[in-house]
């Protein structure tokens, strides 16, 4: 006990300082956790932007590999109808200190993403602290008050809901002092491991990393100071010797990663690589000075997320010492020109949009703009530490134009009237940097209490920067979110209760286009940065709404539901989607007050919950409701397909066709179940009558345009129709018609449509409703309208279900099936040469019949097929990640070598021809 308090009571002594850098940057924002009331602090959370829609639920995703089943590291099929999961692993999940989610439930999944956000920032500070220590000679109140800076800097802030960017300020400071280390000791290897570990955590923010230290270890060797005597010759060789060692431990780290990085370079090269499009903009994105309204105190909102400027503030103490480095003579005057040209380049890169698309991997960012900034501010805030140890006063004159130049940026921001500074930040602004030159100028006194005034006055800075940022964010509801997980997993737990197969879910509502990871079903929708490319094309040309990196399932038809094998739905407690006979005595309806008594905490139920709706879909009236609770209705599809079935060839010669949903969706089946190419899946159907209100008319081939005739009254379109037949009738919409152009109405109520989408839409409009009056109503938003390729449909049901039945023949009988194995037997008709599946088409899958190796096919431009003779077979079908053998075979390969190149640079006796002096 004695030497445990001996010990703890020693690295207080020893380490307080760095222990400083790590509690206060998290005590800071904790306590803007506490008063903004974040969870478990109050009844918001962390869940907006892209944490809320896509980050939550790959982290739960992230539970249930280490918990559930890890063959979905590989793969899943909860990433749309199925995916690579390793570029998403490498984009969002493979920081090691998300191995905190295993200490949490899912049900606490937002309390550990505030806990991990906490816990990245204090991280930060400690190894920008550990740096100054190490290699900058850093110590006291001075180190701590730096350390803060970086870890709370207006980066930091503003991109703490992109948690696994933050990996990189953890590790860029580590790997500066790997540098030094290679400098001064001429040893690579603690280079190699964090440039390795930050290329592992995340390849994104490590590429944008690699690039700046290639002008980072340029600018510090430049500026090495030389023992005495040595020849120029020795100089140049010793730079060279330099330069080498930089180059081979820089290969050696990315070669430490390679068991991630090649299997993740495949998955780029199907998804955000593939949108890559060369095209270099040479024009600049703003005027320069503008750039300067990013120095004042909380200067963010909401609207310099999609687009601003970059986030650059890094408090008074910092940006000041900075600015007086380049006239310290301490540091050699070639050290500070290349560090001018320097920031110089940085600032050009933060504007002229060729470059800036350089710095983010050769693509322009969607929506965080100037993601590399922290490097920027990485190298202000060390490069204003090394000034501010070497600085001995401000002399009268550097004090006279510090105090003009914070002046007249002060009245050119203030001038300019940016929507997200108010004057009283230009004003406290002014006033931190005025208090900073004043104890600047009386530093040569070295008071002792100085050091601790510096770092107080940094700590309110910071803070009330962070502050102010974090106020102007909108902050989703916990309860909300507990209660739409809660009920999503209910509704998963009764189905997967009821059903083992494999099969499909989807949904009418939704919290996020991933849901599927949150609560563990395979689905349809989904939505990240690593989606490949082929799956939103097929989709978009299905009728579907897709983009960059995204499907929402919320226009499938009869058709599509069965092909993909969605043999549940869920949707909302809604009348439209009844029969005829209403209520069937056949549900089984669980109420809020039995899931409470069910133990199910009160505090889980949040009774003014509302589902977010994503569509509209009467067809719902075709399957069979088994469930009920007081939010939502559990459906069987009877038309559902398995995941494999037999197929006539003739779907190899089917192509997608843009803008013609229909079509291609009857082709589609019609060569998947051998019919004849006359045969009419889809009937074209005209509506019975148009009522027109407060529109003038003009009609065109496949165009019709209305205008309102009085413009600030009223003003819509009716269509009318009475099916002659219980069909589903479906309806296209062109997508130039988006939501702020009109609302639509289905028999008088609000018609959901899920409002983002790029190619021609399926719209449900009916099903049971034979002799029914359906009324399809567009009111317009806007003084005109035009329709496109506006055209009804009905469905023939009874040709439908005779092509449906026949595709279900086939007896599949499954015996083993993970996310990366699929084992099982079935019958192939006479009539069908393929074995047709409802999974991507990927070279990680490899096939087997009756034990056989088959070489696989692509149908669709994107589904996996199988060539196939009729009869019984038995069925293997196995995942590998391209490229992983690969690397796990070059990792070994470099990790001998990076071991035999220390132990080569520990024997090999160096002769040491830098000095340290001049840094610390």
């Amino acid at each position: 006990m004695i030497i445990l308090q001996f010990s703890i009571k020693s690295l207080f002594n020893n380490q307080w300082p760095l222990l400083l850098a790590f509690f206060i940057p998290g005590f800071i924002l904790a306590g803007i956790y506490i008063v903004q009331g974040v969870y478990p602090f109050g009844n918001s959370s962390l869940l907006t932007v892209d944490l809320g829609q896509q980050y939550v639920d790959f982290f739960s995703y992230y539970r249930q590999t280490f918990y559930e089943d890890p063959s979905s590291f590989f793969y899943s099929f909860s990433k749309a109808i199925g995916g690579d999961m390793v570029g998403l692993w490498a984009y969002y999940l493979t920081s090691p200190f998300n191995l905190i989610f295993l200490i949490f439930p899912q049900s606490q999944i937002s309390l550990a993403i505030t806990c991990l956000t906490l816990l990245k920032i204090s991280l930060a500070g400690l190894s920008f602290g550990w740096l100054l220590k190490k290699s900058f000679n850093g110590h006291g109140f001075i180190l701590a008050a730096f350390s803060v800076s970086y870890a709370l800097m207006g980066y930091t802030i503003v991109n703490q809901l992109n948690v696994m960017w933050l990996d990189g300020l953890i590790f860029l400071p580590l790997i500066a002092m790997g540098i030094e280390i290679l400098l001064f000791e001429r040893k690579g290897l603690t280079y190699s491991l964090f440039l390795a570990l930050a290329l592992f955590s995340n390849y994104y923010i490590a590429y944008m990393i690699c690039l700046f230290l290639v002008g980072y270890f340029v600018f510090r060797l430049v500026g090495m100071s030389y023992l005495p005597k040595l020849t120029f010759k020795q100089k140049i060789k010793a730079n060279l010797s330099s330069i080498l060692l930089f180059g081979w431990h820089s290969l050696l780290g990315a070669g430490l990663s390679a068991f991630l990085l090649l299997p993740t370079f495949y998955s780029l090269l199907k998804s955000k690589a593939s949108y890559t499009k060369l095209i270099f903009d040479w024009d600049f994105s703003f005027p320069f000075h503008e750039m300067l309204s990013k120095l004042m105190i909380g200067a963010f909102n909401f609207d310099q997320m999609p687009s601003g400027y970059p986030n650059i503030f890094i408090g008074s103490l910092a940006l000041i010492s900075f600015g007086f480095y380049f006239s310290n003579r301490s540091f050699p005057l070639r050290e500070r020109i290349t560090g001018l040209l320097l920031i110089v380049f940085f600032v050009v890169s933060m504007n002229l949009k060729a470059f800036n698309m350089v710095w983010h991997a050769l693509q322009y960012p969607i929506w965080y703009p100037y993601r590399f900034s922290f490097v920027v501010c990485f190298f202000m805030i060390l490069n204003g530490y090394r000034s501010f140890m070497k600085m001995h006063g401000l002399r009268p004159l550097e004090t006279f134009f510090s105090v003009i130049l914070i002046t007249i940026i002060g009245i050119s921001v203030y001038e300019n009237e940016y929507d997200f500074i108010q004057p009283s930040q230009i004003v406290l602004t002014i006033v931190f940097s005025l208090l900073i030159i004043f104890m600047l100028i009386i530093k040569p006194q070295r008071y002792y209490w100085l050091p601790f005034i510096f770092f107080l006055v940094t700590l309110i800075e910071m803070g009330a920067n962070a502050q102010i940022d974090l106020s102007r964010l909108s902050y989703v509801k916990q309860d909300s979110f507990s209660t739409y997980q809660h009920l999503l997993n209910s509704d998963i737990s009764t189905i997967k209760n009821k059903d083992s197969d494999f099969y499909r879910i989807e949904k009418t509502f939704s919290r996020s286009k991933n849901d599927s990871f949150q609560a563990n079903f395979p689905s349809v929708s989904h939505f990240s940065s690593t989606f490949e490319r082929e799956i939103p094309n097929f989709f978009g040309h299905l009728g579907l709404p897709v983009g960059d990196g995204f499907v929402s399932y919320s226009n499938g038809t009869l058709l599509t539901d069965s092909i993909l094998g969605i043999k549940y739905y869920i949707s909302e407690q809604n009348e439209l989607y009844r029969g005829p006979q209403g209520k069937t005595g056949l549900l089984k309806k669980t109420s809020l007050l039995e899931k409470i008594e069910n133990n199910q905490t009160a505090n889980s139920i949040n009774t003014s919950f509302q589902l977010s709706l994503i569509q509209t879909k009467p067809d719902l009236r075709a399957y069979q409701p088994f469930h009920e609770s007081d939010k939502t209705v559990l459906y069987e599809n009877p038309y559902a397909l398995p995941i494999l079935f037999g197929s006539n060839k003739e779907i190899l010669n089917i192509k997608p066709i843009s803008n013609q949903p229909i079509q291609f969706q009857e082709d589609i089946l019609r060569s998947l179940a051998g019919l004849s190419n006359k045969t009419e899946l889809f009937i074209p159907t005209v509506f019975d009558t148009t009522v027109y209100q407060n529109v003038s008319v003009s009609h065109s081939s496949q165009n019709q345009s209305y205008v309102k005739q009085i413009f600030n009254e009223d003003a819509s379109v009716t269509f009318q129709f009475k099916p002659e037949t219980n069909d589903s009738y479906y309806l296209t919409l062109d997508p130039n018609v988006k939501e702020e152009d009109v609302t639509f109405y289905l028999n008088g109520i609000p018609f959901t449509q899920y409002s983002t989408y790029r190619d021609l839409l399926v719209l449900n409009l009916a099903h049971l409703n034979k002799d029914d009056t359906i009324t399809f109503k567009v009111a317009l938003k806007k003084s005109s309208l035009s329709l496109k390729d506006f055209e009804l449909y009905r469905l023939d049901q009874k040709l439908f279900s005779s092509a449906i039945k026949k595709l279900q023949q086939n007896n599949l009988t499954i015996e083993n099936q993970s996310n990366t194995l699929i084992q099982g037997n079935l019958t192939i008709q006479p009539d069908q040469q393929l074995l047709f599946t409802s999974i991507p088409y990927s070279q990680g899958w490899s096939a087997l019949v009756d034990g056989v190796p088959v070489e696989t096919k692509k149908a669709l431009n994107s589904l996996l097929v199988i060539p196939i003779k009729s009869g019984k077979h038995s069925i293997t079908l196995k995942y590998q990640t391209p490229w992983l053998k690969e690397g796990i075979i070059l990792t070994i390969i470099v990790v001998g070598v990076l071991l035999l190149t220390h132990l080569i640079e520990k024997k090999v006796a160096y002769c040491n021809i830098y000095e340290r002096g001049y840094s610390e």
